[in-house]
């Protein structure tokens, strides 16, 4: 069942695969992408581009073969072109798969079942790795399947974790909602969670090694952070992450215009 559908994901697969190339002829190595369960769609009709707080998506709850992905692709080209470069890269503004020896696009039905088939053989043996990066597109062709295997997904283990910031957000078009950021000692990393203004949960971002890596994927939402709190007013704790995450901002270019004892704003 195939489907264009908006895309919010941070759990994909790459899937290694060997087909003769259409173009040249010669048998080539490439990857496919599938995408999991834990994977949020939209309907594109329904779905403003960088707008993640207008409308709640859903949970793709199965796995996904990635036809295409076009729209947003700035988080795209950084997390998946520049790091597999010899593997993908924009075709007709569309991320697709690539021979190795002529680089023309692979076609999706010249891959479509043989990645689909070695994802399931390669997860039951439990040899594919969840990249655990941003993927964001807003116009995202997905063929959905039957894995037939069950991979460990991402979760956020909140027993391990402490929010320590909360920020007003603001979306593009004007949509409202908060951004809590918690942190692990245990675990050393952090985790960010976003909910719209009505408080439902849009996005859970967990495993991520240090606050840059949060900034980006603030920025690669699109959203805009109005007003930051402490979680813990007292906490000199609460009060460090502030410091260091109006740090981070800075580094990557975000201002500050005014700040007080338990709130900044930005």
């Amino acid at each position: 069942m195939t489907h264009s559908r908006s895309l919010l994901t941070k759990e994909w697969y790459k899937v290694p695969l060997c087909v003769d190339c259409p173009s040249c002829g010669a048998q080539t190595r490439s990857a496919g992408i599938v995408v999991g369960p834990s994977s949020l769609i939209g309907d594109l009709a329904d779905s403003a581009e960088n707008d993640i707080l207008a409308k709640p998506p859903a949970s793709l709850d199965g796995f996904a073969f990635v036809e295409t992905l076009s729209g947003r692709t700035q988080n795209i080209e950084r997390f998946v072109v520049n790091r597999l470069h010899s593997m993908f890269a924009f075709r007709n503004d569309c991320l697709m798969p690539i021979c190795e020896h002529c680089t023309e696009g692979l076609p999706p039905p010249t891959i479509r079942s043989s990645v689909m088939n070695g994802f399931v053989r390669l997860g039951q043996r439990r040899l594919l790795v969840n990249e655990r990066l941003l993927i964001y597109s807003s116009n995202a062709v997905l063929t959905e399947f039957h894995g037939g295997t069950s991979i460990e997904e991402t979760n956020f283990p909140y027993p391990d974790y402490a929010v320590v910031l909360v920020c007003d957000t603001e979306s593009p078009g004007g949509d409202t909602g908060t951004l809590e950021l918690w942190h692990s000692i245990a675990r050393n990393d952090y985790a960010v969670l976003v909910r719209g203004h009505d408080g439902r949960e849009v996005l859970r971002d967990a495993v991520n090694d240090d606050l840059a890596s949060v900034v980006a994927t603030v920025s690669d939402l699109g959203l805009v952070l109005t007003q930051l709190h402490l979680a813990q007013a007292s906490s000199p704790y609460c009060a460090l992450a502030r410091d260091l995450f109006l740090k981070a901002l800075g580094d990557a270019g975000y201002q500050q215009e005014h700040q007080e004892a338990d709130h900044a704003d930005l």
